[in-house]
């Protein structure tokens, strides 16, 4: 900045450089003044504080971000709950049982099939939440599911199957074997809604009830998540629910 004055000087010699001129200069420069100055003092009184001014900057720019993330999280909630909403009904007879399962194993087929042929992008998620989001209609109309073998099931589909069965009726009795599934689980999506599964069923269960272990297994799986990740927040408002003093 003081090279760009000289030059100034030399070719604009009766130019007039008045305190706003160089209060303005200062913040065109503050980027690359705050690796060499904590603070500068202008004329006038003026004063940055350049280490301040950063962080301040640095915090907003988080809590925006964070804004963000926790809106699109709301969305896929509300796009998942709206796509549930408008698919079959599959009613209470007894006699669509076999139809439900039948729709079940055609959405599990179609969610690995698309995990092997489609790489990431938010077209790949949108037809996820649309899967996950039948999953969530119709399993609760399969009674004879077996979670215990779709939770440690190989097949990604049919552990989300399981994942949408417990999201959709919640059941403290498959606490242990939820617990044990989201923790193992590695794909991102299916783990996703594994934890907001598992939230559900802590508030069925009841806080008091979840052993110790158990919450410092959660909050070991957390340190291993991508920072910021919807995975990582998703987890953390389970612990939330389990925070003790």
């Amino acid at each position: 900045m003081a090279a760009g004055f000289a030059v100034a000087h030399v070719v604009w010699p009766d130019i007039k450089i008045d305190t706003i001129t160089v209060l303005l200069l200062a913040v065109a420069a503050a980027p690359w003044l705050g690796d060499v100055f904590d603070s500068i003092e202008l004329p006038g009184g003026a004063r940055f504080e350049y280490r301040q001014w950063e962080a301040r900057i640095e915090a907003a720019e988080e809590r925006t971000t964070r804004l963000d993330q926790e809106v699109d999280e709301a969305a896929a909630t509300a796009r998942v709950a709206l796509a549930a909403a408008g698919s079959t009904d599959w009613g209470d007879n007894t006699a669509e049982v076999p139809a439900a399962q039948a729709a079940m194993e055609r959405l599990v087929s179609e969610f690995t099939r698309l995990r092997q042929t489609e790489v990431g992008s938010p077209a790949r998620t949108a037809q996820q939440e649309r899967i996950f989001a039948e999953l969530v209609k119709v399993t609760p109309h399969i009674p004879s599911l077996d979670l215990q073998t779709m939770l440690t099931s190989e097949d990604p589909g049919t552990r989300l199957a399981a994942y949408a069965r417990l999201y959709a009726v919640p059941d403290a009795t498959k606490f242990d074997l939820l617990v044990d599934a989201v923790l193992r689980e590695q794909l991102p999506f299916p783990r996703y809604w594994g934890f907001n599964a598992l939230g559900r069923v802590v508030d069925m269960l009841g806080a008091d009830q979840v052993p110790v272990g158990v919450v410092r297994r959660l909050r070991a799986c957390l340190t291993e998540l991508p920072s910021g990740s919807d995975r990582a927040r998703a987890l953390q408002r389970v612990l939330a629910k389990l925070s003790t003093d």
